[in-house]
């Protein structure tokens, strides 16, 4: 009986211990952006920017991916003549002379649960997170209009599909792209 009271506590801890994922980082406070965002005749949406050490990690590779994902197809009515481009493509360009919004999202912290790690693990898996802050650039001048930042968390208790994981990520993305109809 000793043996299984132990058993029944140690997993527990394990379970409770699971479920602490730490949040390092914080996102930038949102504020208005210093020019409409709808005057700009064009847009680059660049690829979200993985900080290290996340960016190695293949789920939250996966999870930044659904990010842009969900940007590229719902930012396209809150900005004007959008293309998309990586990080490479976008520090290429000359916008010099160019009338050019660029969108620049950075997630500065991820820890993204799959669907399947967690019908497997449940909640010692632990929570989902993500922080991301998205700076939006005058393309002529470089000129940093806002950078507003966001947080999103799927708790571990919250189901045994990881659908609230995925959500996490559509919603941190429609935060986005709420500030850019916001500020239009």
């Amino acid at each position: 009986m000793k043996v299984l009271r132990s058993i029944a506590v140690a997993t527990c801890l394990m379970v409770l211990a699971g479920c602490a994922t730490q949040v390092t980082e914080q996102p930038n406070p949102v504020a208005p952006s210093s020019k409409r965002l709808g005057t700009f005749d064009k847009t680059v949406l660049v690829r979200a920017e993985i900080l290290p050490p996340y960016s190695g990690q293949g789920a939250n590779v996966k999870a930044v991916n659904k990010i842009d994902e969900v940007l590229e197809r719902d930012l396209v009515p809150a900005v004007n003549a959008m293309q998309v481009a990586t990080i490479e493509e976008a520090d290429a360009m000359n916008l010099a002379g160019t009338n050019t919004l660029v969108i620049r999202p950075k997630v500065k912290q991820i820890k993204f649960i799959s669907g399947g790690a967690r019908f497997f693990a449940g909640a010692i898996a632990g929570s989902s997170v993500v922080v991301m802050d998205v700076a939006f650039i005058d393309g002529a001048t470089g000129e940093v209009l806002a950078e507003p930042g966001y947080f999103r968390k799927a708790g571990a208790f919250g189901d045994g599909f990881g659908i609230g994981d995925n959500r996490m990520l559509s919603d941190v993305a429609t935060d986005v792209v709420n500030y850019a109809a916001a500020n239009r």
